[in-house]
Parts: C-alpha cells; structure tokens; sequence
C-alpha cells in the first residue's frame, strides 16, 4: 500500500515536471539579466590616463580598473594623456552627481558612440559613508571610493545606472563591488558590433 501511494506521487511529480519543461513553465536559475546600455567606444580596446598627482587616489582608480581585467569583453590599456580615450581625475569637490561625464561622441537614441570620455569623482563625496539598507550594511573608507570609481568607470563605458538589476554594480540599492555577470552581458551587448 505504501509502495503504491510513493509510486503514485512519484509518478504524478515526473508528470508535472515533464510537463513544466514542454511548455516552458521552467526558467534557468543561473541566467544573468544583462544591464542596461547608452552606448560604446568605437573599440573593444579603450586607453585611459589617470590624471593628477596623489598616490591615494591613483591607487583608487588602478584598483577600479583591475575589476574589469576579465570581463570578456573590453580591455582598458593605460596610455598617455594625449592619447587616451578615456582620462580620470579626482576632485575635492564639484557641483552635481559624482561623476560629470562629458564626452565627443556622435548617434542619437538610445547608442552612443563615444570617441573621448573624461570621468572626475569627487573626493568629498567619495569619503563619505553609505548604508545600504537591503544589506544592512555601512560602508566607508578606501571601499567605498574603489565602488565609486568602478561604477563611473562602468557608467564611463557604456553601461547605465539601474536600480532594477539585482546583483549589479550599477544598482545603487545594494552593495556589490565587482562586476556582476549582468554587467558584463551588459558590456557584451553593448559593444557586440564592435572589432
């Protein structure tokens, strides 16, 4: 009588399963929602020069670029300032967001093509402290700033703020601070038509 009842659930469970993988009631767990774009650089490979004199925070911006050493996508190479496509300063303090991105770029919608991007972080607004409520965590200090620069950097490249990415450095409702496998779907789409 057991045997039956243990046959008869089993059975039914196979059916409702087999039945969820035929009209696909069954997502995949692992499959990343890549983040949103504006835009590219005309190439996969973009230079950058680090503006300025201190060792803090040139250490600071060396480390937010280090997050994007294996994103499969792009790779940021270190040049000089004249030739950089993409230079990045700190300031004590300025006016507005915690980047001001002014760039040459041409296209008009939703992709950009970006030709010169010029990231500035503020040192004041950097230093600061930051509770993420979802987490219930604070954070300050040198992990903050390195946060700060990789999400300008990532903002620099093409991908865009959303607090609707759950894992996303870009989402500024929760900490992470390397990229997520949705930002670097993101990049990928992003720069999908680039060589």
């Amino acid at each position: 009588m057991l045997k039956k009842q243990l046959l008869k659930k089993l059975a039914i469970t196979g059916a409702v399963v087999m039945g969820m993988l035929t009209f696909g009631g069954v997502t995949q767990a692992n499959a990343a929602t890549a983040s949103p774009s504006y835009g590219h650089f005309t190439s996969r490979t973009i230079t950058y020069h680090i503006n300025g004199s201190s060792k803090h925070w040139k250490k600071v911006w060396t480390k937010a670029i280090h997050k994007f050493d294996h994103n499969g996508t792009i790779k940021l190479k270190a040049t000089s300032k004249k030739k950089a496509k993409m230079t990045m300063s700190t300031v004590v303090k300025f006016k507005g967001k915690d980047a001001t991105l002014p760039y040459k770029g041409s296209g008009s919608g939703s992709k950009k093509v970006i030709k010169k991007m010029h990231l500035r972080l503020s040192q004041k607004v950097s230093g600061k402290q930051v509770y993420i409520e979802k987490d219930n965590l604070v954070v300050s200090g040198t992990d903050l700033e390195v946060k700060y620069a990789t999400a300008v950097i990532a903002f620099g490249l093409g991908l865009n703020e959303s607090n609707n990415i759950k894992g996303s450095m870009m989402n500024w409702n929760e900490w992470h601070a390397n990229l997520s496998s949705g930002d670097k779907l993101g990049l990928a789409q992003a720069y999908a038509h680039v060589k």
